[in-house]
C-alpha cells in the first residue's frame, strides 16, 4: 500500500468500525468477544493547495478479547461500568498519527486516555493523547458527542467533535518545513508549497455521520462521512487554501 494511503487509513479507520459494529448489536453482544474485518475505499480531501482528490485503498479490522481491543489503527484497554441508566467507561490506548498532503507522509504514535459517558441522550467523551515517538512531542485534547440511531438492520450516528491542538502537534499536522518543501521540489510536483510553520494553538471543529446496514447476522455495509473546520492560524497558512478537510469512507465488514 502507497505511504499515503496508509497516512489516510492511520487518520480515519481507527474512528469508524467499532462504534458501527456495536451500533448494530444488543448490549449482551457487545460484551462478548469478536473479530470483525472489512475491505473498502477511503476518499479524502485535504486542505493544502494543490492537493488532489484520492480513492485508497482502505482494509479495517475490529478485535475485542475482554478488556483488550484493537481497531486497525488503535490498540489499548476498555473497561466500562454499567450503572443505572449510564454507562461510564475509560480507554487507555496507543494510537497511529499521519499527516496529509503530499510529500508529508509520517507516522507517528500517541499514548492517551479517553473517559466516556453513555446515557439515553448519547455518548460524551473526553479524550488526551500525546506523541510518544519524540517526532514532534505534541498533545491533543478531543471532546466529542454522538448519538446513536437504529431501526432494524439500519444503524447511524452522528456526532460533534471539538479537537484542540498545541502549537507542536499544529504544526506537525498542517505546517511545512524546509525538508517536506525540498522533498517535492526533488519529486517535481505541479505544485511546491512554501515553507510554512504554524506558530500557535488551534482548535479544530468537526462533525461525522456513520451509517451501516446489516445484510445479515455477519456481513454489514459501512459508510463514513466527516468533515473538519480548520482553525484560522490554520487557514491564515500560505500552503493552506481549504478552510476545511474531509473524508468519506465505504466499507463492507464481516463478523467472525
Amino acid at each position: 500500500m502507497p505511504n499515503f494511503a496508509y497516512k489516510s487509513l492511520m487518520l480515519g479507520a481507527a474512528l469508524c468500525i467499532a462504534p458501527i459494529v456495536q451500533a448494530q448489536e444488543t448490549e449482551q453482544v457487545q460484551n462478548d468477544n469478536h473479530i470483525t474485518i472489512g475491505a473498502g475505499a477511503l476518499l479524502r480531501e485535504t486542505p493544502f493547495n494543490g492537493s488532489k482528490s484520492e480513492a485508497l485503498p482502505l482494509p479495517l479490522i475490529s478485535i475485542k478479547q475482554g478488556a483488550y481491543y484493537f481497531e486497525t489503527a488503535e490498540t489499548g484497554l476498555h473497561f466500562e461500568k454499567g450503572l443505572d441508566g449510564i454507562k461510564p467507561s475509560i480507554d487507555l490506548f496507543i494510537a497511529a498519527r499521519g499527516t496529509s498532503g503530499q510529500d508529508r507522509e509520517k507516522i507517528t504514535a500517541d499514548a492517551g486516555a479517553r473517559l466516556s459517558v453513555a446515557t439515553d441522550l448519547g455518548t460524551l467523551s473526553a479524550e488526551y493523547r500525546h506523541d510518544i515517538t519524540g517526532k514532534f512531542n505534541g498533545s491533543e485534547i478531543i471532546g466529542r458527542y454522538s448519538y446513536p440511531i437504529s431501526s432494524g438492520r439500519f444503524a447511524i450516528t452522528p456526532a460533534f467533535q471539538a479537537s484542540w491542538l498545541d502549537r507542536r502537534t499544529a504544526n506537525y499536522m498542517y505546517g511545512v518545513t524546509a525538508a517536506q518543501r525540498a522533498k517535492m521540489i526533488a519529486n517535481r510536483r505541479s505544485v511546491i508549497l512554501p515553507v510554512a510553520p504554524i506558530t500557535g494553538k488551534a482548535l479544530n471543529l468537526s462533525g461525522d455521520i456513520s451509517m451501516s446496514y446489516q445484510l445479515n447476522e455477519r456481513i454489514m455495509l459501512i459508510g463514513v462521512l466527516s468533515n473538519t473546520y480548520l482553525d484560522k492560524r490554520i487557514r491564515k497558512s500560505a500552503a493552506i487554501d481549504e478552510k476545511c478537510e474531509s473524508q468519506a469512507i465505504f466499507a463492507v465488514a464481516y463478523k467472525f
